[in-house]
This record gives structure tokens, C-alpha cells and sequence, in this order.
């Protein structure tokens, strides 16, 4: 990088630069007769005055710049402006040259204020832009340094080649890697020399998906002489996490190790460790965690090894490693907790409630160690962990097969894993409980309070047709068969079946917006649920009140209650169209009406389960034409089943008569959807929960259907919409988003059409927007798809519509499609009188 020395320090100053310093308040004689030159160090031990020595210092500064000595040459410069003898241009100008002296040292963190002074004047020039641009990148602020580097046209073809690395650091630090791509490949064309440009292009490659591309970068980095030893083959595993792709980071790492190419030390097993961790790779975590722990053993890794074996329903083994954390060092209330839930889950009763006491002594621990005492020293307690306990089924044990995209072939070990693809906890959470962070790559954003009124589009309000608030998005890209491989990582199984059997099935795919926001009371409300709200069954809701009652679950079911339970308005009245779509018939249309009124979540009337055992009340009822009404069901949602089921009474089609019958819900057809899809399907799922094991899997992201306003504001007709064989993806919208992921498997003694399910639930918003619903073979039968419809209005969220696709037969079925029918109503006046059996019979028995 050049210098401006020469220009503000040397002899050729510029003559404004001369100008400035002759500008001093101070007279010098001129001698008359020539003088021999002087040592500069000489005269500055001799000069008083400050000003004098200032130019001396300035003078030294100069010397030795021209030497290349450009550290010597900062501190002159800094005992110059120390003198304090300097006018203000002067001083500036002395300062700026001391910048371009800590850029070349390499001093990076004091040229920061000097740079940023030159922008903020509109004085930079454009190698000042793409100084403080490239000390940007060196402090990691990438987003800060973007604009900067492209104004100093380093994306520009031919500039300074330093520039443009340092766009292409930044491109990768916000997330921009296709912009990267290219510039990297550009660079190492012109510069093969850099090693951090070749492991960059091939992590780059690798997460795009470009296996053959990141496997010749690797072979032509290796020839070049790039990875020889362990420090760069560690270097290039770190640099794969850290772009998000864990799973391949640990399984380079687990074939360095196993090659004797890297150490095989403590601090290499707890990075292989992290990597496995970061991917929820349980099944290859949990050995990395034990072979860590026989070579140093550590409470923190105990701990996390039991958190390990409780994922996977392993009680005894976690409370073996609970019990050595507490021997190594002093344990806090929640290590004792988790003690004492893993003992109970052994059915040894005894041994829980000695740690629950433990854990009652400490402040971390006593609120919800007394819950669990009360409990254990109840009746039934023993007997229900016993049943609990011979439930249990062992976990699968097939083997994982390690990525071998860096280093060759796949290894199989360990067990099962998790999902793949899943999602990194930033550590800071929004009020409901989800991850408030971005993700690594900077395609999920973070959450920013939701879609607030100064966001609405300027056109609507409040009561109208919900009107898309993001009418100027276009799709980044479209998912096809064509692309598939690239994006295979990010869709759920019912997604990948879908493209299976539909060739030209596609998936527009839109940038991420995290649109949901709930009221402060719901947010107030979760937070104070957290340690209060408790289940003492499946089925038996007790102790939340009024948000979601688990921000921080630790089960499959705890999601699954945040899901039935989450905030929808205070009252719902809502008429929608439904349609049966076969591969070579008409759609088939049915109007449905649906009158709720919530009583959990419920902002303006707050329910207290402990008096009120009801949830909701809901009347519905279905017609060909929005005015018939052929069929009438009324359903009274209970929190506690055991207490009181849930409460259900029909008007069957041309009886004028109501009855009352036994609690429906599970496998029973839904009305009107040709047997596609059964009543615990609505809302995505309702009902009970006794008839699965809900298994918490971990997180991932996904391109999942969201802000699907599109769909709803009137712009396409339900017949544009209702095509062949899936929904006209034209109207829809795909986003990246975390969501949680809950395998049920039936449970031994019960039975249901659908051998397993897998729910993906929205962490923002604790809405179910995927269900893979399996036949007792294991094969996938119905896939639900929930499109995410925010009702900014009322700071709510809802799915609609919802397509239930039958992957055997070919049909779909479609609920609450909104365009043609009026709009949603939300908290509108209901009393619970509505919602009694002969109040509803007396208005609607009547055909």
C-alpha cells in the first residue's frame, strides 16, 4: 500500500500541505550563511521548543518511512502530535499519515479512528475506503465493511487485488457466498500463492453443495502444498463449522484422527466433540464425550454427556454421569434436577426424591424440585414411572454414515442421528423462546420484534383482507427436480417425496422474514410459565397461564402443548372454503364456518386452569353454499383429559337432532375431505397425545411455507389455485426457517392409521407447518403442509391454507382457503353461554 509520507512529511509536500505548516504562529530564523547538515536524533536532544521538535520528529518519521521501517517510523509521528504544538489542519494531515502507517505495520486496531474521521469528513479517498474497509474485515464488522470496499470499486474488474479479498472476506461474513464464489476462484487465477483463499473456495463449495468443485480445490490446495501439516487441516475443519456445515466439519476430523493426519490429543477430541454438537449428532457426540472424559474428566462434560443420554431416553447412563458431576464439582440446583428426573424415569423413586432435595437447598432449583416432591410422595407416582418405564422402547441402532466430502470415502459408526441440517442456538432468545439470533450463514436473519404496525402496508385496516406487507419480494430461486441435489439438505422428507412423484412439482423460495409478533401480555405471560407450567401426564396441563406454557421444552410433548396452545386471538370467526382434488377430476368445494372463543390465551380474560379446565370452545358447521348448514359439530377442549375429556356433540346432516358423543378425535374422518384426513389432523394436530411417544429430535432449518399472504388476499381464484396433483405453487411463498423437530411413534397398546409422524414446528410461532404421517410399513402416506398466514393486525399466527397430500393415491385436500370468502374476524364478543349444547342445538337443529 502507498504511503502519503512522502506527500505530507517529505520535501515535495503539496503546497496546501506547505501552506498549513507555514501557517504556525511562530518565527524561525533563516540563517544567512549555509549550514552543514545537522543529525536530526542530534538536534532533537538539544530542542526545546515543541514545535521545533515536532518537524524534527516528523523529519525522523519521514526517514525512516523511506526505509520501509514503518513501525519506527508511527512512533516518531507519535510523539510529534504528543508536542501538542501542531495547528488543527496540520494535525489532521499528521494523523492521517499516521493511519497509512498502522495500515502497513499491520496495526489494525489504531487506524480505525483516524480512517473513520477521513469518511465521516467526505474526505476519503478511495484507498482510505478500502483501508478502513479491509480493518473492517480484520475486526469481523463484515456488514460495516461491504459498502465500503464496493464504493472503493474493489468489485471492480482490475483493481487492487488486496481489495478485492477483502470483498470477497466480507461477502462470506454477511452471507453473500454466491458473490464470493467467483471472486475467489478470480483471485486464485491470479494468485495461487494464498492459502486461506483456497480453503475459503472449497468450505464455499462444499456448502453449496458442489461436492466434485470442493474436491478438486482440496486436491489442487494439497498439490500446491497447502495442507501438510496439522495446524492446516485443523484450520480447514474449523472453517467448515464455522460456516455452518458441523456434520461435515466433524466427519473431516473423525478421518483425520483416524489417519494420524492431526493429533490425537484432548483439544482435538473436544473439537471433534463441538462439531457433533453443533450438528445434534448424538449417536457420534456421545463416544467423542466419553473418550473426552476417560482422558480428562470434567463436571461441564459430564453434564453434557448426560444431557446427551436424556436426548436419547437413557436414564440410567445419564444418571451415571449426573452422579460423577456432582463428585467433581460443586453442582448447582439443575444438575441435581436432572439427576433426580433421571432416577424417576428408572421408577426408583427413592433415589429421585434424594436429589430432588438436593436440588430444593439451592436457588436454581428449589421452585421446581418442590413440584417434583409433591409429586413423588403422591400415590400414584411410583406406579406411573413403573408404566412409564416398561413403555420405553430401545432406540434404533443403525449406524451413521460420516460425510465423506473432504476426506473420502463414507465411514459408518455409532448409531442414528438426528436430523441433519440442524440449527445453531445463537444464546439469545426471544420472549416466547426462540433462538433471536440469525444463523451462520445469514439466511435466516435475526428476529427483530416481528411485523409491527409501521410496517403495514399503508393501504389496509384493521378488519379487512390481510394485504401482503412485502408486495415488492421476488423469489431468490426455485426449487426444481433440476436443482434438487443443491437444496436436498434444507426439505423435509413429505418436500423431497413430493418431487419424487411430481417431476414438475417446484418450490419458489423467497427471502426469510420473521414476520411474527405476539402481544407483551403473551410474551410477559411465557416468560413467567417458565419453571410453573408443568405436566404431570401427557394429556394433564397444569400450572401455565395465559402465554406458552414451555419457552424452553424439553419434550416432544412440551412442543407439542406450546402448539395447541398458542396465542390465536381472544375469539376466531372465520368462513373458509375446503376441496378434494383428484388427478382427473373437478375440484370438490365445501364452505366451513368456525366460531371459537379461546379460553386459554386469552388476553382480555385470563383462564386459571386451576378453576377452569377448558381450553376452548368451538362450533363449526359445513354447507355447500356459505349459507346451508349440513352438518354441525360443537367441541369443548379440555387441559386436562383426565379430569374431563374433551366434550363433543354433532347435528348429523338432515337430523334436527343433537347428540352427544364419546370423545372423538385420532383416526375418524375429517367431514368432507374424502378420508384424507382425520380429525387429530386439524390445526395441523388437535386431541389427545396418549396414543404416541413424542420424541424431541433437535432443530433444523428448513424452506418451509411462510408469509403466505399471497395465497390469501383475493389475487387468485380457487380454481387457479386448485390444479392437478398439488396446489399451483405460483401463489406460494417458501422461506428458511428453524423449526423443531417431534418423531411420534405409536405407543405400545394403541393403535391409529399412521404408524409414525414427524412434526416440524415453526420456533417463532409454535405453529405445526409440517406433519410426514407413515403407514405401519414405514412408508410415507400423507404429507401436510401448512402455509404460515400472520395476522399482524391482531399479533397472531395461523396456518392457511393447509394441503393434505395423499403420496399413495395421487389426491389432495385443501382447508381454509380465504381469497373468495369474507375475511377472518378476530376478537368478536362471545360468551360462554354460546357454546352450551342446547343453546347451539336450539339455533341450528333446524334443517
Amino acid at each position: 500500500m502507498s504511503i502519503s509520507l512522502a506527500l505530507g512529511l517529505g520535501a515535495s509536500a503539496s503546497a496546501a500541505h506547505a501552506d498549513q505548516y507555514r501557517s504556525e504562529q511562530r518565527v524561525v530564523a533563516t540563517p544567512t550563511t549555509p549550514q552543514k547538515t545537522e543529525d536530526p536524533q542530534k538536534l532533537l536532544q538539544i530542542t526545546t521548543d515543541p514545535y521545533a521538535k515536532a518537524l524534527l520528529l516528523r523529519d525522523l518519521a519521514a526517514q525512516a518511512a523511506q526505509g520501509r521501517d514503518y513501525g519506527k517510523a508511527a512512533k516518531y509521528l507519535e510523539q510529534a502530535l504528543a508536542q501538542n504544538a501542531l495547528s488543527g489542519p496540520a494535525a489532521v494531515q499528521m494523523r492521517n499519515d499516521l493511519a497509512q502507517l498502522y495500515l502497513s505495520s499491520g496495526d489494525i486496531r489504531k487506524v480505525l479512528p483516524q480512517l473513520e474521521a477521513q469518511v465521516r469528513a467526505g474526505q476519503a479517498t478511495p484507498q482510505v475506503l478500502a483501508a478502513l474497509g479491509a480493518a473492517y474485515v480484520g475486526e469481523k464488522r463484515y456488514q460495516d465493511a461491504v459498502p465500503l470496499l464496493q464504493k472503493a470499486g474493489a468489485g471492480q474488474a482490475g483493481a487492487d487485488i488486496g481489495w478485492r479479498r477483502a470483498l470477497a472476506a466480507a461477502y462470506i461474513g454477511v452471507g453473500r457466498e454466491r458473490e464470493a464464489l467467483p471472486m475467489l476462484e478470480q483471485l486464485l487465477r491470479e494468485d495461487p500463492g494464498q492459502r486461506e483463499d483456497w480453503l475459503r473456495l472449497a468450505a464455499l463449495q462444499l456448502k453449496a453443495g458442489n461436492r466434485e468443485r470442493a474436491a478438486a480445490t482440496m486436491d489442487l490446495a494439497s498439490r500446491l502444498g497447502f495442507l501438510q501439516n496439522a495446524e492446516e487441516r485443523l484450520r480447514l475443519a474449523t472453517l467448515t463449522a464455522q460456516i455452518g456445515a458441523p456434520f461435515e466439519a466433524g466427519s473431516l476430523l473423525q478421518s483425520l484422527i483416524e489417519r494420524k493426519q492431526v493429533p490425537d490429543n484432548d483439544d482435538t477430541r473436544r473439537l471433534l466433540a463441538q462439531f457433533w454438537l453443533a450438528a445434534r449428532e448424538s449417536s457420534l457426540a456421545l463416544p467423542a464425550l466419553e473418550a473426552l472424559v476417560r482422558r480428562a474428566p470434567d463436571a461441564a462434560l459430564y453434564q453434557q454427556l448426560a444431557q446427551l443420554h436424556l436426548d436419547r431416553d437413557e436414564y440410567a447412563q445419564a444418571a451415571q454421569a449426573l452422579e460423577q458431576a456432582t463428585r467433581l464439582g460443586k453442582a448447582g440446583g439443575k444438575t441435581w434436577l436432572a439427576l433426580g428426573f433421571a432416577r424417576y424415569q428408572q421408577a426408583d423413586v427413592d433415589a429421585a426424591l434424594a436429589a430432588f432435595r438436593e436440588a430444593e437447598r439451592l436457588p436454581d432449583g428449589r421452585a421446581a424440585a418442590g413440584e417434583w416432591i409433591r409429586y413423588l410422595e403422591s400415590g400414584k407416582a411410583r406406579e406411573q414411572a413403573l408404566q412409564a418405564a416398561a413403555e420405553r422402547r430401545a432406540r434404533d441402532g443403525e449406524p451413521v454414515a460420516l460425510s465423506g466430502r473432504l476426506s473420502g470415502d463414507a465411514v459408518a459408526i455409532g448409531q442414528t442421528p438426528a436430523p441433519a441440517g440442524a440449527a445453531l442456538q445463537s444464546g439469545q432468545e426471544t420472549p416466547i423462546g426462540a433462538d433471536a439470533g440469525g444463523n451462520a450463514d445469514g439466511t435466516i436473519p435475526p428476529w427483530s420484534g416481528g411485523l409491527q404496525r409501521a410496517q403495514w402496508p399503508a393501504a389496509f385496516r384493521s378488519g379487512q383482507r390481510l394485504a401482503d406487507p412485502y408486495p415488492d419480494d421476488k423469489p431468490l430461486f426455485t426449487i426444481t427436480a433440476a436443482n434438487l441435489a443443491q437444496y436436498r439438505g434444507r426439505l423435509s422428507a413429505g418436500h423431497l417425496a413430493l418431487f419424487a412423484k411430481y417431476p414438475d412439482y417446484r418450490m419458489p423460495v423467497y427471502a426469510s422474514r420473521r414476520s411474527v409478533a405476539y402481544p407483551q401480555a403473551i410474551a410477559d405471560a411465557s416468560r413467567a410459565n417458565l419453571g410453573r407450567a408443568r405436566l404431570t401426564g401427557s394429556d394433564e396441563l397444569g400450572g401455565a397461564r395465559l402465554g406458552v406454557p414451555f419457552p424452553h421444552p424439553a419434550s416432544g410433548v412440551e412442543i407439542m402443548w406450546n402448539h395447541r396452545t398458542r396465542y390465536r386471538g381472544d375469539s376466531l370467526v372465520m368462513q373458509s372454503t375446503q376441496a378434494v382434488v383428484r388427478p382427473g377430476g373437478a375440484p370438490t368445494l365445501l364452505k366451513q364456518t368456525e366460531r371459537v372463543l379461546f379460553r386459554y390465551g386469552n388476553v382480555r380474560a385470563p383462564l386459571d386452569l386451576a378453576k377452569d379446565n377448558i381450553l376452548l370452545y368451538y362450533l363449526t358447521w359445513f354447507g355447500k353454499t356459505r349459507n346451508d348448514v349440513d352438518f354441525v359439530a360443537l367441541v369443548h377442549e379440555s387441559a386436562n383429559a383426565l379430569k374431563q375429556p374433551r366434550g363433543v356433540w354433532v347435528i348429523p346432516p338432515g337430523v334436527p337432532k343433537m347428540f352427544r358423543v364419546p370423545p372423538v378425535g385420532y383416526d375418524q374422518p375429517f367431514p368432507g375431505s374424502d378420508g384424507m384426513m382425520f380429525l387429530d389432523m386439524v390445526d395441523m394436530y388437535n386431541g389427545a397425545f396418549d396414543r404416541y411417544v413424542w420424541k424431541l429430535a433437535g432443530k433444523r432449518e428448513l424452506y418451509v411455507p411462510y408469509n403466505s399472504y399471497r395465497l390469501s388476499d383475493g389475487r387468485y381464484p380457487y380454481a387457479r389455485l386448485l390444479t392437478p396433483r398439488f396446489l399451483n405453487p405460483e401463489g406460494a411463498r417458501y422461506e428458511l426457517h428453524r423449526v423443531w423437530v417431534i418423531e411420534a411413534t405409536e405407543r405400545g397398546g394403541k393403535r391409529h392409521s399412521f404408524g409414525t409422524r414427524v412434526f416440524y414446528v415453526d420456533e417463532d410461532s409454535w405453529n405445526v407447518l409440517l406433519v410426514e404421517n407413515q403407514d405401519h410399513d414405514g412408508r410415507l402416506w400423507r404429507f401436510q403442509e401448512g402455509h404460515l398466514l400472520p395476522a399482524y393486525d391482531v399479533q397472531a399466527a395461523n396456518c392457511a391454507p393447509v394441503v393434505t397430500y395423499d403420496l399413495k393415491d395421487g389426491r389432495y385436500f385443501v382447508n381454509r382457503l380465504l381469497g373468495e370468502d369474507a375475511p377472518a374476524q378476530f376478537n368478536v364478543p362471545m360468551r360462554d353461554a354460546e357454546f352450551v349444547p342446547d343453546r347451539v342445538r336450539a339455533r341450528y337443529g333446524r334443517f
